[in-house]
């Protein structure tokens, strides 16, 4: 059994057709499995676990940094995506007459952050337009991050119809001009190879349970040493000045990683189950999934030009997201029947958004090809 096949069987037990990857994916076998080891970790030794859990932190971290390019002490822990994004939107220095920049086509989660951030320091809000089938490009972002601009907010694959942008040639511009550029990354990590040393972004945050088929509620992110040093915390606690556990020093030291916007506790059960996922991953090889996905996500988009529906994603983009738009009654007969069938698909705007990992086969493609034209 090659790398890809045993891949594939970390999700032979999933239930239907799960073609909504970018919004929950099913989490690997080991993933739930390492889950399910904490859980009972915790239910059975309680205050006698830090044995068990402590290493849980140190390897999480390890396995983070290895898995998205990044050293260990840049990379940090939060709940979520926004809490991550929020950190340095809200904790930047901007100053009235700043400018920020982002994309009309963002996650709200990726969104509001820039926004208040922008308002409350009464900064200008530069929002990128993006085409009519909702792409946007390198270049619209880099039109507009001129001389003024300090801080970037934008996803490098966007949500709703996976358009990517190039990260390397979009933080080389920004530094030109003196601005930070942070990436919301939960829309590519897990199915595209990515390196936070080789594209120069300044941060970059993403969740586990999309692409990387990890738990809910765990996100990750790193940050260069030149901004963190920047970021005004929103969130002090024990682990800001490495006293995590012990008693307050008031001579104690800020700590000079990552780990200082870590204020509080750690969800070890969730942080345990991302290592798995990441190994699973990382033991088939990005690349490889990459390819996989084009392979399925082609097959999708052909099937979709001989049913007569005009898919909004380029049909050369890379990636698992396809977004397309349907007649109103197709459209509602779709999302009925999708929901009878066990097919996990997405209602995104004015689209109807499908997301395909490398654990999907070509027999999932037919099936919801059947489905969709079943339906006209």
């Amino acid at each position: 059994m090659d790398d890809l096949q045993r891949f594939k069987g970390e999700f032979s037990d999933k239930d239907g057709v799960q073609f909504n990857c970018a919004g929950i994916a099913p989490l690997s076998r080991s993933a739930a499995l390492e889950y399910s080891r904490l859980v009972t970790v915790h239910q059975t030794l309680g205050g006698l676990s830090d044995s068990e859990l402590i290493p849980v932190l140190i390897g999480a971290r390890t396995a983070v940094a290895g898995f998205i390019g990044a050293r260990p002490e840049q990379v940090a822990f939060a709940p979520n995506c926004a809490t991550a994004l929020s950190m340095v939107a809200l904790g930047f220095p901007l100053h009235p007459g700043d400018i920020v920049v982002t994309v009309d086509q963002e996650y709200s989660s990726n969104f509001y952050p820039w926004k208040v951030a922008a308002e409350r320091a009464s900064a200008k809000l530069v929002v990128v337009q993006s085409s009519s089938s909702a792409q946007v490009t390198t270049e619209d972002v880099i039109a507009a991050v001129k001389p003024g601009v300090k801080l970037v907010g934008v996803s490098w694959v966007q949500f709703q119809t996976g358009a990517i942008l190039d990260l390397k040639r979009l933080a080389d511009h920004c530094h030109s001009v003196g601005a930070v550029l942070a990436v919301d990354a939960i829309q590519g990590i897990g199915q595209l190879p990515f390196s936070f040393a080789e594209t120069g972004v300044d941060f970059v945050a993403s969740g586990s349970h999309k692409w990387v088929c990890g738990p809910t509620g765990q996100a990750f992110f790193a940050i260069r040493p030149e901004l963190m040093a920047q970021i005004e915390l929103q969130a002090v606690g024990g682990g800001t000045f490495g006293r995590f556990g012990t008693f307050a020093d008031p001579s104690s030291p800020m700590e000079a990683t990552a780990k200082r916007f870590e204020a509080g506790g750690y969800n070890f059960v969730s942080l345990a189950a991302l290592i798995a996922a990441i190994k699973v991953l990382q033991s088939a090889g990005v690349a490889t999934l990459a390819q996989e996905i084009s392979r399925l996500t082609a097959l999708l988009r052909s099937g979709l030009r001989e049913l007569g529906v005009t898919s909004a994603t380029p049909v050369d983009q890379v990636g698992g997201h396809t977004s397309f738009e349907l007649p109103v009654e197709w459209e509602a007969k779709l999302l009925v029947r999708a929901r009878e069938e066990r097919i996990a698909i997405a209602k995104r705007g004015k689209f109807i958004r499908t997301s395909i990992h490398a654990y999907c086969s070509d027999r999932d493609v037919d099936r919801f090809l059947g489905v969709l034209g079943g339906c006209r």
